[in-house]
């Protein structure tokens, strides 16, 4: 009894299309302007709570996050998220701001050279933050109790960010690599932001130049092995 295998030369070429897949970990930097909230935090620590000091909180944002995509032919897909945070203070009022966000990104990636591309690319996707103000300290004595004094406010926006990687890899074995990448993108809002909590709201938002730089691990699809 015989076997006969046929691949065609059609079949070589969807094997070798196939995915490249990656992921990594990346830290950005979010260069978006604080001046309306500080003016907020400002207003609300002199006007509030009998403060003198101001807040003077200045970029970047700072952003730890994870992504993992897939290049099949010419064009990459994929998809990120990120927290960030920070913290901001003045006299005895401090402030905390956690941000989420999570991108779909498509990219169009062109390779001069095997162990290294650049890949102009564009994330649309979902941001929300929470700032939190409250006093470090107990406030005034009024009868047998000591106010405190907080603020909330949270807010969503969607948004695109146009951009541009480049990334140099090097083989970690046959069929994987370690990469090593930067990126730069401008978000753009499209929708928000949309404020809940405490009213007034601060001028504040997430548009701006962003930078990132990260590791990547990928896997690239195995050659033809001919006889």
């Amino acid at each position: 009894m015989r076997f006969t295998i046929r691949v065609g030369a059609m079949g070589i070429l969807s094997l070798t299309a196939m995915c490249l897949g990656y992921g990594g970990f990346e830290v950005t930097s979010s260069f978006v302007d604080m001046k309306g909230l500080n003016q907020t935090l400002t207003a609300l620590n002199q006007n509030e709570w009998n403060g003198s000091g101001k807040f003077a909180g200045t970029a970047p944002l700072w952003w730890l996050g994870g992504h993992g995509g897939g290049q099949v032919g010419i064009v990459t897909f994929g998809g990120s998220g990120a927290v960030g945070a920070r913290t901001s203070r003045a006299d005895s009022l401090s402030s905390e701001l956690v941000a989420l966000r999570g991108d779909f990104e498509a990219g169009y990636p062109y390779a001069p050279l095997e162990w290294f591309w650049v890949r102009p690319c564009l994330d649309v996707g979902l941001a929300a933050w929470m700032i939190y103000v409250h006093s470090v300290e107990n406030g005034t004595l009024v009868g047998n109790f000591q106010p405190n004094f907080s603020r909330s406010y949270s807010a969503w926006t969607l948004g695109a960010a146009p951009g541009v990687e480049v990334m140099g890899r090097l083989p970690s074995s046959r069929a994987s690599f370690v990469g090593l990448f930067a990126k730069a993108n401008y978000f753009i809002p499209f929708a928000g932001p949309e404020w809940l909590g405490d009213v007034p709201p601060p001028k504040f938002g997430l548009s701006g130049f962003a930078l990132q730089v990260g590791l990547r691990f990928g896997s690239v699809p195995y050659r033809a092995f001919r006889i």
